[in-house]
């Protein structure tokens, strides 16, 4: 789970890459998820060793321009790979799908430089940036 002091400071490192790639840019919203595991690790090591340790925090971070798609380490919260940025005006086609549960949220992301779809999970604390986020775009 996403502890608020926890939280909050993921959320200041998006904003501080997002900063970083463009200083002109004003990051308004962050949606914070997870990356899935491999379901082969999860059968060698414990769950929990495995998602802290082999999966990426993905951050959503939505300026008045774009639409920027983060990928960092889990445990430090640093974001390192920019995996796309989307204008905002094509950032529609940027959600495949999205499951909405009790407890987490999936959501699949088309990214344009990519086969396939990325898979996001966010968890019940982020939800309401998610909804935010959906209703953005």
């Amino acid at each position: 789970m996403l502890k608020a002091d926890r939280k909050a400071e993921l959320v200041s490192e998006a904003r501080r890459a997002v900063l970083r790639i463009d200083p002109s840019e004003r990051p308004r919203l962050i949606v914070i998820g997870t990356g899935e595991t491999s379901p082969y690790l999860d059968y060698f090591f414990l769950l929990t060793f495995t998602i802290e340790v082999f999966t990426h925090g993905y951050y959503l971070a939505v300026t008045d321009r774009s639409v920027y798609v983060l990928r960092g380490s889990r445990t430090t919260g640093e974001a390192k790979e920019v995996m796309a940025v989307v204008p905002l005006e094509q950032a529609g086609s940027l959600v495949a799908k999205v499951r909405r549960g009790r407890a987490w949220n999936t959501l699949w992301l088309r990214l344009p430089q990519r086969r396939g779809r990325v898979r996001v999970n966010v968890s019940l604390h982020s939800r309401p940036e998610l909804d935010r986020f959906l209703a953005r775009l």
